[in-house]
């Protein structure tokens, strides 16, 4: 029987077989594209400042690095599926708590609460899903369960516009969605990945046993959000600029992440995931960084926003295909949550070095780190690329020697 956890899951070539994932992740990113404005809008209204509503709402990230540091411990113990519901479920009770209270230390350890439970959930789905894709379906797989979860950020935020920000019942409807959203992993209990006894790895062991995958996941960490974050407020500091951009265009740079996803799946299935990648990120992070030039222009800055933004964060999708294509088994889990800390370290630091330039070199600032970010990225894989084949020719000119010998 597959009930039993020591049994490997089956992959699987049928895509309509991994909708419970897909739609579990879509309803989370409901709950988390509504929460976090809600959070913000709630916070400003009661006369809090907005540098401890920006210290209060990147709270959350700790609480997510945290999860990934223990989530391979938790799963170890208790399973793929208890593991991703008690998650959502601390989370979903942190999220109400939250509005409940009225003391910044408990704003701050509830936040926390609320990222680890969303950690859990999200290093438990992508590891859960690497282990059910095929070779054939694998990245048009991750470009499924990136485009729901990007589906659920837009919507998300329709909550607060019907729901208003004042009361505790958008607070509750979040946190009611959030905990409805993972009812769908339970149709795959059967196929949970095995229980492991491996030995833990460190959280940062991707930079060394995947650094071609590390690179990737810091390049649309640092790039997504220095995007999201500080083009609105360059929008407000730009003189000619169109002003309705700052809202305009992060969920232009949404659509387009929904929009590109498959199609880019597609085109990596049929050329490969390495030529794929430096498309991805010449492309991309060129788009992207010619956007602060073309603010005064409504047409042409919301071009470079929609398919900049889309073909970047391809690369999260790319590196999510490439992670479950390399690391099998136990080590798939530990692989995930290393995947996810430096995905949200990057976000932490990469919009801080961005706006530290912004501020030097307003009109460059953001432009030039975009470019650094991408060709070091070029750099980190073409050195590996260069090292992969200088290692199969040493080991084809053995063989070729063993042979005549």
């Amino acid at each position: 029987m597959l009930s039993n956890l020591n049994a490997a899951p089956i992959p699987t070539h049928n895509l309509s077989r991994l909708l419970p994932i897909f739609v579990s992740s879509f309803g989370l990113g409901i709950a988390f594209g509504g929460y976090i404005p809600l959070l913000a809008l709630w916070l400003e209204s009661i006369g809090v400042s907005f540098a401890l509503i920006g210290l209060i709402a990147g709270a959350g990230s700790i609480g997510v690095i945290i999860s990934a540091y223990i989530g391979p411990q938790v799963v170890k113990y208790v399973g793929y599926l208890k593991a991703a519901i008690f998650g959502i479920f601390l989370a979903s009770l942190a999220g109400v708590l939250f509005r409940l209270c009225n003391n910044e230390f408990l704003w701050l350890m509830l936040r926390i609460i609320a990222g680890l439970g969303f950690g859990l959930h999200w290093v438990i789905s992508e590891a859960w899903l690497g282990h059910l894709v095929t070779d054939k379906n694998r990245t048009r797989a991750m470009s499924f369960y990136v485009i729901s979860m990007a589906l659920g950020f837009t919507i998300g935020p329709i909550i607060i516009w019907f729901s208003g920000v004042s009361a505790i019942a958008p607070f509750i409807i979040i946190s009611l969605i959030q905990a409805f959203s993972v009812l769908p992993l339970i149709l795959l209990w059967q196929v949970q990945p095995s229980h492991s006894n491996e030995a833990p790895h460190s959280p940062f062991f991707l930079l060394k046993a995947g650094p071609k995958i590390a690179a990737g996941c810091i390049l649309v960490g640092i790039i997504d959000l220095s995007i999201i974050s500080l083009i609105p407020a360059l929008v407000q500091k730009t003189p000619s600029s169109v002003l309705y951009l700052a809202f305009l265009l992060p969920i232009v740079g949404a659509l387009g992440n929904v929009v590109i996803q498959y199609p880019l799946a597609v085109f990596s299935e049929k050329v490969g995931n390495n030529k794929t990648g430096y498309c991805v990120v010449i492309f991309g992070s060129s788009l992207c960084a010619l956007l602060p030039f073309f603010l005064n222009s409504t047409i042409i800055s919301v071009v470079l926003a929609f398919f900049g933004s889309g073909i970047i964060y391809f690369m999260y999708t790319l590196s999510l295909s490439m992670l479950s294509k390399q690391f099998k088994g136990a080590k798939l889990i530990s692989a995930n949550a290393s995947f996810v800390m430096l995905f949200e370290i990057s976000s932490l630091i990469g919009p801080l070095i961005a706006g530290i330039l912004l501020d030097k070199f307003l009109n460059i600032g953001l432009s030039a780190f975009l470019i650094s970010v991408g060709f070091a990225y070029l750099l980190v894989t073409v050195i590996k690329d260069l090292q992969k084949q200088r290692i199969q020719k040493k080991t084809t000119a053995k063989g070729i020697k063993k042979s005549k010998n």
